[in-house]
């Protein structure tokens, strides 16, 4: 079986850190994608730490359902909710989006993964599966890895990096420092770079660091096919960020899709 990085181990180091403003960064970063969940249902695929499930419960979502195929991502959520959520509406389960086992018996208005399913070993399978769940007229929120020249090498080291706990170290360090001198060479403040990541999604810089190096399995797409195939099944682009190609040396990013499915 190839190795899989224990992103659940991650995660639950990373929900320890969790403050209010890193809350109020993720209720942010929800927004920019759905716009405003109150009342709807949503299917976090993939909930990692419980942040952007948390967020979408404390925006008024009417209910939560959230899974995630690595036990301590499932009960890392659990904590999470439990100590933060303001409803008790929500669902938090192991499961495989490949492969389920205890599928949801409904649709939901807002379907999101976010950086997940080119994590699964199959996402072109995994994104058909997900789509099953969105209800007519409903959203379809993704971020997926971009495709880049280097995604050849960064599959590789990946491979290497879930494997080899030891090797782990010897890799985090160098690669932090020389991405921090990357950003001071753009003129930007390394400590900055650091103290300031939360903004964007609630995260922190060297979890989602370790994420990046160990994220295995690994696949990237391309916009533009990512794109069509939405539109062959019936899913129209709301809107979309950071798409534009990138050469990927310190690594690719995520996209960010959001599509909605045509209504019945």
């Amino acid at each position: 079986m190839p190795p899989r990085y224990d992103f659940g181990r991650n995660w639950s180091e990373f929900a320890s850190t969790v403050t209010p403003q890193s809350i109020e960064f993720a209720e942010q970063a929800l927004t920019r994608l759905v716009d405003n969940p109150r009342g709807k249902t949503f299917f976090d695929i993939g909930s990692g730490s419980g942040l952007h499930s948390l967020a979408a419960l404390r925006l008024g979502a009417a209910r939560v359902v959230a899974i995630d195929y690595d036990p301590a991502s499932v009960e890392t959520t659990r904590r999470l909710l439990s100590a933060h959520a303001d409803s008790d509406a929500w669902r938090v389960y192991r499961d495989d989006i490949l492969n389920l086992e205890d599928p949801p018996d409904e649709t939901f208005n807002i379907v999101y993964s976010w950086g997940v399913l080119h994590h699964t070993g199959a996402m072109w399978q995994a994104i058909d599966n997900a789509l099953a769940f969105v209800k007519p007229d409903g959203l379809l929120a993704i971020a997926l890895y971009r495709k880049t020249p280097f995604c050849g090498l960064w599959k590789y080291e990946k491979r290497l990096y879930a494997s080899y706990k030891f090797l782990r170290p010897l890799v985090r360090k160098p690669f932090a420092a020389a991405l921090l001198f990357a950003h001071l060479l753009k003129g930007r403040d390394p400590r900055k770079v650091v103290t300031n990541y939360a903004t964007p999604r609630g995260m922190s810089f060297m979890h989602d660091l370790d994420d990046w190096l160990g994220g295995y399995p690994y696949e990237s797409v391309e916009p533009e096919d990512l794109e069509a195939y939405l539109g062959e099944r019936g899913f129209t682009l709301v809107r979309r960020f950071n798409t534009e190609k990138r050469l990927g040396l310190f690594g690719t990013g995520c996209g960010e899709w959001v599509f909605r499915r045509h209504a019945a």
